[in-house]
């Protein structure tokens, strides 16, 4: 009987040597394409709002408040990231944000948006304007294509979900 061209100790070494090439050519992962989660630390995080009452308040003088601002402070702080509001037009903000020149958008998303597909989006935020208000399900706009940065995003906004 003739002998294989590999001894199998061999075929397995090469399989093991295989795997573990792979494994390091993958590196860190998730991983932002475009170095958000790094940006946020050292720039501080840039975070367009448009008005949309009662969950987002922009006023005269460039002020961000209401709910959802609420939460992404608490984000902020609890990352320590400056946050730092860009308010402006919904569309405007989302090009900005389609581009990863913005860490998150809030106000102005409806379920029929043409950004869906553009743009990632949160788990979904369960945020009360007022005590006596329905607590609609709504979502944070997120850059495309950064998975650290929406992994991290998400896991504390869950977290802050089922915190007591």
């Amino acid at each position: 009987m003739a002998e294989p061209p590999f001894p199998a100790a061999a075929a397995r070494t090469l399989v093991l040597l295989a795997v573990a090439l792979a494994l390091a050519a993958c590196g860190d992962y998730p991983r932002d394409a475009d170095d958000m989660t790094a940006r946020a630390a050292g720039q501080g995080m840039r975070v367009g709002a448009s008005h949309d009452p009662p969950w987002v308040l922009v006023g005269p003088d460039g002020d961000v408040t209401g709910p959802e601002p609420d939460f992404l402070q608490r984000y902020a702080d609890a990352h320590g990231y400056r946050l730092h509001w860009i308010a402006g037009g919904h569309d405007a903000l989302m090009r900005d944000l389609e581009r990863a020149h913005l860490h998150a958008v809030v106000g102005g998303h409806h379920r029929k948006s043409p950004w869906m597909p553009k743009v990632a989006w949160s788990q979904p935020l369960h945020v009360r304007p007022s005590d006596d208000a329905p607590m609609p399900e709504r979502r944070i706009a997120l850059p495309p294509g950064q998975s650290a940065w929406q992994l991290a995003f998400d896991t504390y906004l869950v977290g802050q979900e089922h915190a007591p």
